[in-house]
């Protein structure tokens, strides 16, 4: 009977802790307004997905701005979460080696721009903060206390102790198979190690790391080792089409997608090229990085990464590879010498229009937005295109760092439903990356555990970069 009690204590506080009140979504987002250009780089590049293997070197490198221009206390905290990213019931001394609440020390003034900034980076793990278990994080930064968060942003840490195979195959979905596409995937086990691999694994998969469109699903059935998630449907997207992309790494040329640039005493105004409606357009196949996006001054660095020089590379994937190496070099550099990336403290911010024009029709209570990797795909207000009826079309003014940037147009209705394909066009062809994570769960676990990760490309298959 103490045994009982003590079992049941154990358990209620377990559950005390875990039911922590936080005033913050465990989304990817900012909450306060001088907060600007959050970046999130998975081992110096910030293309890679934020998936850190266990016991391993892998580490992430948390950057951003601060606009308020005066040295602030951040601090961070990382909370572990189950698989619908909720806090878990583990404590802190179960998950993290070290401590939480440790204040962020890594800061440098902006140098020779308009707008004045604080830049801070932060990588994890540190010395201070490691990880003991799998499983899904939120990193919060605060200001102070816990109750004044300034963002959080999510990040995964994997065992690796699986094995994931996955191939595309012809959408089930036949009326729209030229615009979907859909996938299919087994698990490797050991059933041995399972008691009911059936209930307790499942797959978490998302197209280009968006993590609000992301699908969750059981598998079918358990054939030898092999745990088989062959379900019509069940992983199962719209193609969309290519992103989007302007470049303002430059303040005094114009760079790809810039009509006119505006340089003033106190700011750059910069306006980009027109846009228009991709439906019912063919499909074009061209060079982008997926919704993603990156910091660069082409005005002060020497050692600029010119786009145009590698598009004649043999295939995307080789373009994307020396890009990723360029950044990676300078993130190194800069670590070695525990100083900010010059692109990082160097690059001035922008007032930047962006046009839509073309004749939308628009659902009552839907609005068009601005979405990709810099804003989290959030329907952010600062992101909403406006319909200007003197010009007859839709415009949108965002505050921007220099850099490279990828971008959707989204149709969000008054429920938060994102419809991208109905401006943008879907088609099969379109290249993508999916990010599929295997967690697991077995009976009287107190967590979720993340046994793998995979990116999977539509056109270059299972892949890393």
């Amino acid at each position: 009977m103490k045994l009982l009690n003590l079992i049941f204590c154990s358990l209620l506080s377990f559950t005390i802790w875990a039911n922590e009140n936080y005033n913050f979504e465990f989304i990817n987002k900012q909450y306060d307004p001088d907060i600007l250009s959050v970046s999130f780089d998975f081992n110096d590049s910030p293309f890679g997905f934020q998936v850190l293997r266990l016991g391993s070197a892998d580490y992430v490198m948390l950057k951003f701005d601060d606009l308020a221009n005066v040295e602030r206390n951040f601090f961070y905290r990382i909370i572990h979460c189950d698989k619908n990213w909720e806090q878990s019931a583990m404590r802190e001394i179960d998950y993290l080696n070290g401590f939480n609440d440790e204040r962020l020390r890594n800061y440098s003034y902006a140098v020779n721009t308009r707008i004045q900034y604080l830049h801070y980076w932060q990588k994890f793990p540190n010395k201070d903060s490691n990880f003991k278990i799998s499983g899904n994080y939120l990193l919060v930064i605060y200001e102070d206390n816990i109750e004044t968060p300034i963002l959080t942003h999510r990040f995964v840490v994997s065992e690796n102790s699986a094995k994931l195979e996955i191939k595309s195959t012809y959408p089930s979905d036949v009326l729209n198979i030229r615009y979907k596409q859909e996938m299919t995937l087994d698990v490797v086990i050991d059933p041995k190690k399972m008691r009911n691999p059936i209930e307790e694994v499942s797959v978490v998969m998302l197209q280009n790391e968006m993590w609000n469109s992301a699908v969750e699903v059981k598998p079918n059935f358990l054939t030898g080792t092999n745990l088989r998630f062959n379900k019509l449907g069940n992983f199962q997207w719209w193609g969309n089409a290519e992103f989007r992309q302007f470049d303002i790494r430059s303040f005094f040329r114009l760079g790809r997608g810039v009509k006119h640039i505006d340089r003033r005493v106190d700011g750059t105004d910069i306006l980009l090229e027109p846009t228009f409606s991709r439906q019912n357009k063919v499909h074009l196949a061209y060079f982008d990085f997926n919704g993603k996006f990156f910091h660069e001054n082409w005005d002060r660095l020497s050692n600029g990464i010119s786009l145009d020089d590698i598009l004649g590379a043999e295939n995307i994937s080789t373009a994307r590879s020396s890009v990723i190496g360029a950044l990676q070099s300078s993130s190194r550099e800069s670590q070695r010498n525990n100083i900010a990336e010059d692109r990082n403290i160097n690059s001035d911010y922008a007032n930047v229009t962006l046009h839509l024009d073309d004749n939308i029709i628009l659902e009552k209570d839907e609005e068009i937005y601005v979405l990709g990797a810099f804003n989290n795909y959030l329907p952010l207000d600062e992101f909403k295109m406006n319909f200007n009826s003197a010009k007859d079309m839709y415009t949108c003014n965002m505050f921007l760092k220099q850099g490279y940037y990828n971008f959707y147009y989204g149709i969000v209705d008054k429920k938060g439903n994102i419809d991208i394909p109905k401006i943008e066009g879907s088609w099969n062809e379109t290249e993508n990356d999916y990010q599929i994570l295997v967690y697991y769960r077995g009976l009287g676990d107190l967590y979720d555990r993340v046994l793998e990760y995979k990116r999977y490309n539509t056109n270059f298959e299972t892949r890393e970069y």
